[in-house]
C-alpha cells in the first residue's frame, strides 16, 4: 500500500499526497496554485517555509526533519519531497479555483446613462492585461480614486466574452463616494482598478444537472446577478433558472428587457419582476411583493436550489431566513454579504 502524507499549507490548506511527490506536485495535483518557474530549484521562485515535518530536498539537496517549536527553514516547493506529515507556509498560495488579484489602469471606453440615476460605465482592460486577467461570474472589482479611496462594484459582464468590463454605477445625491467616482469617470481617461474578489460565483461546469438556480437582486445587485446568467447561457446550461429582481418602484428597472430577452430566448429562464412599493408605480401592472416574500411564495421547497443573491444585508439576511423556514440550508445561499456584513 503507497504511503500518504499530510502537507498542511498556511494553517488552513490540508493536502493528502502520496509519498514520492514533491510538495509542488502534490498542491497541483489537489488544484492548489502557486508561482513556479524552472521545477528545478534553480529560479527559488516556487520557495516555501517548512514549519514541522521531514523532507528530502533535490536540490539544493538538503534533508530536514522539524518538531514544533524548532527554526522554520526555507525550502523549494517543487524539489522537497515530504517523507512525513509536514506543516509549510507558502506566501500567494491559490485554493481550487481562487484567481490572483491584480491592479490594472483601464481606459473608461464608454459611459451610458441607463436611468434617472444609474450608469452603464465600461472599462477597456490594457492590451498587457486582456489575456493575464481573469475572473469567475458573479465577482466584483474595486475602482481606487486618485486619493486611494476604493469603492466596489460587481463585474456585470460575464468572463466568457469581450475584454471590456461592465460595470452598473448608481449616482446618489448624497452620495459622496458615488459622486466623487461618477465624476472621476466622467472627467478622466482611465480608472486603476484591482480584481477578481469575492466567493460569491458560480462556475458553470461545477453544476449538477439536477439543480435548479435562483438568482435574486435587488436595485443595482442585478449587475452580479447578469454576469452569472450570461455565464450560464453561454455556457448553454439547461438547469432552470429562475431571475427574481426587486425595485422599490418601477423606475428603478433599469435593463428589464434584458432579462425579459433571455426567458423569450431560452426555455428554462425564468423572469419575476417584483415591485415592493406600488403605490408609487401607478402605471405598475406586474408583480408587487417584497422580493423574499416573491421567492418563498413560487417554491415548496430548496431541494437540490441554489440561490445566489446581491443586495442590501437586511434583504439578504430577510431572503436567508425566509429561505431556511422553508428547509434551505447555508451552504445553498450565496452572497458577498456574509463576508463584508455579517450577522452576529
Amino acid at each position: 500500500m503507497t504511503e500518504r502524507y499530510q502537507i498542511t499549507v498556511n494553517d488552513q490548506h490540508v493536502v493528502v499526497a502520496e509519498a514520492g511527490l514533491s510538495i509542488f506536485d502534490s498542491l497541483r495535483n489537489a488544484g492548489y496554485t502557486m508561482r513556479f518557474s524552472c521545477r528545478n530549484g534553480v529560479c527559488e521562485i516556487c520557495k516555501a517555509t517548512l514549519i514541522a515535518g521531514s523532507i528530502r530536498q533535490r536540490y539544493p539537496e538538503l534533508e530536514l526533519q522539524l518538531t514544533e517549536g524548532d527554526q522554520p527553514s526555507q525550502i523549494f516547493a517543487c524539489t522537497a519531497v515530504p517523507y512525513s506529515d509536514v506543516r509549510v507556509r507558502i506566501d500567494g498560495l491559490l485554493r481550487p479555483g481562487e484567481l490572483r488579484v491584480k491592479k490594472l489602469v483601464c481606459s473608461i471606453a464608454a459611459i451610458e446613462q441607463l436611468s434617472h440615476d444609474v450608469y452603464r460605465v465600461r472599462l477597456h482592460l490594457p492590451v498587457t492585461g486582456r489575456h493575464a486577467v481573469e475572473f469567475h461570474a458573479g465577482q466584483y472589482l474595486e475602482m481606487i480614486l486618485p486619493d486611494q479611496r476604493r469603492a466596489a462594484f460587481s463585474i456585470g459582464s460575464a468572463p466568457d466574452f469581450s475584454s471590456d468590463i461592465e460595470l452598473h454605477i448608481r449616482r446618489l445625491p448624497e452620495g459622496e463616494m458615488s459622486i466623487a467616482i461618477m465624476e472621476h469617470l466622467q472627467n478622466n481617461p482611465s480608472v486603476e482598478i484591482e480584481l477578481p474578489k469575492g466567493d460569491c460565483y458560480l462556475e458553470a461546469g461545477s453544476l449538477s444537472a439536477e439543480t435548479t438556480i435562483i438568482l435574486a437582486a435587488a436595485s443595482t445587485g442585478f449587475s452580479q446577478i447578469k454576469s452569472i446568467a450570461e455565464h450560464l447561457l453561454a455556457n448553454q446550461v439547461s438547469n432552470p433558472i429562475h431571475i427574481y429582481w426587486g425595485a422599490r418602484v418601477e423606475a428603478d428597472f433599469y435593463l428589464e428587457k434584458l432579462p425579459l430577452q433571455w426567458a423569450a430566448e431560452h426555455s428554462n429562464v425564468h423572469v419575476h419582476l417584483v415591485v415592493s412599493e406600488p403605490g408609487n408605480s401607478p402605471g405598475w401592472a406586474g408583480r408587487t411583493a417584497l422580493l423574499p416574500e416573491a421567492i418563498v411564495a413560487d417554491f415548496e421547497n430548496f431541494d437540490n436550489v441554489e440561490v445566489f443573491t446581491s443586495g442590501s444585508p437586511a434583504m439578504v439576511y430577510a431572503l436567508l431566513d425566509a429561505c431556511e423556514a422553508k428547509g434551505l440550508q447555508d451552504s445553498q445561499i450565496h452572497s458577498d454579504v456574509f463576508a463584508y456584513a455579517p450577522r452576529k
